[in-house]
């Protein structure tokens, strides 16, 4: 055997190998709709315990276990949004004027959001009769 014949051997079992450990490992697990709602929202610049945080959580939650990502970032913008716009107002976050405008801005921007949507019909409903 020559000296490239014994280095290409032994890299072929090291290849073989890695690809038996890694086909043997235990797959890993997609993170809960909980863990991915919680990293939109803090992509969103929501900080946990901060205004806006709890509404973008259970809503992003809520959309991911229906299969809408998309809708879960949308909640996420929501809440943002609705933070800054009370901020503008000058309220400030520990008062209930603050948590009264929160409210208001969330449930406005919702509808925004479900007015812009496609809506989509399911089968049951759009089947042929």
């Amino acid at each position: 055997m020559t000296h490239s014949q014994t280095h290409a051997g032994i890299a072929f079992v090291s290849i073989a190998a890695l690809a038996i450990v890694g086909l043997m490992a235990p797959p890993v697990p997609p993170a809960s709709a909980e863990v991915q709602a919680s990293r939109i929202c803090r992509e969103q610049g929501l900080k946990p315990n901060s205004a806006g945080y709890e509404f973008c959580l259970l809503q992003a939650e809520r959309a991911l276990e229906s299969g809408e990502p998309d809708m879960a970032r949308a909640y996420a913008r929501v809440a943002a949004e609705s933070r800054e716009a009370c901020q503008a107002y000058g309220l400030e976050p520990t008062s209930s004027g603050y948590s009264a405008c929160m409210e208001r801005e969330t449930r406005a921007r919702t509808l925004l959001i479900f007015s812009e949507e496609k809506l989509r019909f399911g089968p049951q409903l759009a089947g042929p009769r």
